[in-house]
């Protein structure tokens, strides 16, 4: 497939995260959940990415997205009320300081009586202490408060590639004191494996099912690669964790979305090769279709059958 062949996929599937067409979001059982600490989960979440028109594909795609949220912000918090209304409990959701529509989306949905939780991304290195407990005091005066806080999977790799990767207990250990869930994100089933052997004081690990350009040996100039056999190891790891482990780029950023049965063959292999205390996490828009209703109904129907 061509690359011009490739973003013609890409945008008329539209799917970051879509799910098949003939899956009605009525049905009346619920989507499952799990409890992590003191707080019921839903084994489906969703993430940030497209409201930042972020899709790991053509500049097309994420273009599109972002002019879709920036031409009515009001479509973020539709977003956020309709997943809500269909059972997704609990978003990701991180701000840099040239995202504050990110702050304001979350603050605007819990005064409209959104009822959500939701999980940080944390985004500053753990050896630039003003940065980090900065960043940390906005994301604990936020209402309401985060519940969970994990290091981007960028950060961990990066030091994990410097050989520095003990400085993200710095990090985990504000997170614990702030006295929210502890994550730890990697793109990489080495630094998984690694930190387990550790011990290391945490809740959770968030985890790509593909390196992309985050794999710790990626040669320079390499783009946005997904490799098969990049799932397969990682939820080797995520099965082996004894922490309860958060999947993401389970679609491989649209990557899988080439046709309605390529999207449920790729869930259904997310959902098989985690834990039952484990969970996924989709980005999703609706500009085209309802995905979040096609996203829950898909979801619900593959649990039923596990």
């Amino acid at each position: 497939m061509t690359r011009r062949e490739f973003a013609q996929v890409g945008l008329r599937t539209l799917c970051v995260a879509a799910a098949c067409p003939n899956l009605l979001a009525s049905e009346p059982d619920a989507l499952p959940t799990v409890r992590w600490g003191g707080h019921e989960i839903s084994r489906l979440l969703l993430g940030h990415n497209p409201l930042k028109g972020v899709a790991h594909q053509t500049g097309d795609l994420g273009r599109e997205m972002k002019e879709y949220f920036d031409a009515a912000p009001a479509r973020g918090l539709e977003l956020m009320r309709r997943c809500e209304e269909l059972g997704i409990t609990t978003f990701q959701m991180g701000f840099r300081p040239a995202e504050p529509f990110v702050k304001k989306l979350i603050r605007d949905r819990k005064a409209g009586g959104g009822r959500f939780q939701w999980i940080a991304t944390f985004y500053s290195l753990p050896q630039d202490r003003e940065a980090a407990q900065e960043e940390l005091r906005q994301l604990l005066q936020m209402s309401p408060r985060p519940i969970g806080v994990q290091q981007v999977g960028n950060t961990t790799d990066l030091l994990m590639r410097q050989g520095k990767l003990d400085l993200s207990l710095e990090n985990l250990k504000r997170f614990r004191d702030a006295g929210v869930l502890v994550g730890l994100g990697s793109h990489n089933p080495e630094v998984i494996d690694h930190v387990e052997s550790k011990g290391w004081d945490l809740d959770f690990y968030q985890c790509s099912f593909y390196r992309s350009l985050f794999g710790l040996n990626a040669p320079a100039g390499s783009g946005e690669v997904f490799e098969a056999a990049d799932r397969q190891a990682m939820t080797q790891v995520i099965r082996r964790a004894a922490k309860p482990c958060l999947a993401f780029k389970v679609l491989g950023a649209g990557r899988h979305c080439r046709s309605a049965e390529t999207i449920e063959a790729a869930l259904r292999f997310a959902f098989q090769n985690i834990k039952p205390t484990d969970v996924v996490l989709l980005g999703m828009w609706q500009k085209h279709k309802d995905q979040a209703a096609e996203n829950v109904a898909l979801t619900r129907r593959i649990l039923r059958a596990i």
